[in-house]
Formats: C-alpha cells, sequence, structure tokens
C-alpha cells in the first residue's frame, strides 16, 4: 500500500488524477463529496470521457478502462475508487475512498451497448459479459 486510507490521501489522488489524466480522459475537475458524515475533495468528475465518446461502446469503458483502472489504484496505491459512468452525457466520476460494487450488481455492467457502438457489428456476445464471466471465475 503506498498511501494509508485518509482523507488527506483521498484527495491527493483526486487532485494527482486531474492534473496528470486528462490527456487520456479529458477535462476533469474536482468535486466535494460527503465521506463517512464529512466533506471531502474526493470526487474527480471528467466531464465527457474520451473513451467512451471515441469509441461509442460500453464494453470498451467498462472492461478497458473502469475495471482495470479500478483494480490498479487499488492494487498500486492501496486507494478503492469506484468508477461510474454516465452512459448518457459521456461524463464519469472517479469516487475515491469507496468500493466498487462487484460486476454483477455494478449498473455499468447493465448498460447495453449503444446503437451507435463502432465495435456493435463485431460483438460475438454482449460487450460486458467476458469481464463478468473473469471476475465471476476470479471470486469462485
Amino acid at each position: 500500500m503506498l498511501l494509508p486510507e485518509s482523507k488527506w490521501a483521498r484527495e491527493y489522488c483526486a487532485i494527482f488524477t486531474t492534473i496528470f489524466f486528462p490527456w487520456l480522459v479529458g477535462p476533469c475537475e474536482v468535486k466535494e463529496s460527503e465521506f463517512n458524515g464529512r466533506k471531502e475533495n474526493n470526487v474527480v468528475h471528467i466531464k465527457k470521457c474520451r473513451v467512451l465518446e471515441e469509441t461509442n461502446c460500453v464494453g470498451m469503458c467498462t472492461n478497458l478502462c473502469k475495471m482495470p483502472s479500478q483494480i490498479f489504484i487499488k492494487d498500486t496505491l492501496g486507494m478503492s475508487v469506484n468508477m461510474v459512468p454516465n452512459f448518457d452525457d459521456m461524463s464519469c466520476e472517479m469516487i475515491f475512498g469507496q468500493d466498487p460494487p462487484p460486476p454483477d450488481t455494478d449498473p455499468a455492467f447493465m448498460q447495453p451497448c449503444y446503437k451507435l457502438c463502432k465495435l456493435n457489428n463485431k460483438h460475438q456476445t454482449d460487450c460486458n459479459s467476458q469481464m463478468k464471466k473473469k471476475d465471476h471465475l476470479e471470486i469462485s
């Protein structure tokens, strides 16, 4: 664990993300939220995610960004993070210090493919089915 879980660590991760990740995900800003009854600046709001906007693919968002990022940040920094994509406006929030729900109950994995998905015709199965199967096998 690189950073012990604390208000300072959660806010540091949020600020770090807004400084070093815009080239990858697009413009983002730190937002305030309530954490254990107190206000913290631990949320990164990505105004329009480049991954989602460029691909128009729910599966690319969940399988190539959301899940790997959550796992990497937790395993590398020791910081839990829940990435909450908004498939209507293509924004996303990264909530530092919040454990993500399991893939089988995560609303992001319940989202159907976009009609304009650039990979829609190449899918052999549901976009999100492969990540769910992989996680289920690791949990079992």
